[in-house]
């Protein structure tokens, strides 16, 4: 059997000050890499408990630790198509209908 208590405040505010340090890392990287991935995502923030946290443009990733800065230039075609007006179709990838 489990014990399904919440964590103690000490626990949430120590994670809440890691995820901001891993923010600041990553706050002047060009774009970011998922582990040792090669695909370069574009660097967006989320919300996260209150605290605004590192992430990819694209959704790809949802653990902000495995994050790795990179200095190219965004490479997924997801992070480059988002923000496009709907009609715009990114070369290459398959259009949803």
């Amino acid at each position: 059997m489990t014990d399904h208590t919440a964590p103690a405040p000490s626990d949430v505010e120590h994670l809440a000050a890691v995820l901001r340090r891993r923010r600041e890392e990553l706050a002047g990287a060009a774009g970011v890499r998922i582990g040792r991935g090669e695909v370069v995502h574009r660097l967006d923030t989320h919300m996260w408990a209150g605290v605004e946290i590192p992430a990819v443009g694209c959704h790809a990733a949802v653990d902000p630790l495995r994050l790795v800065a990179s200095a190219g230039p965004v490479t997924c075609r997801r992070c480059l198509g988002s923000g496009r007006q709907a009609q715009e179709q990114v070369p290459g990838q398959t259009a949803l209908l």
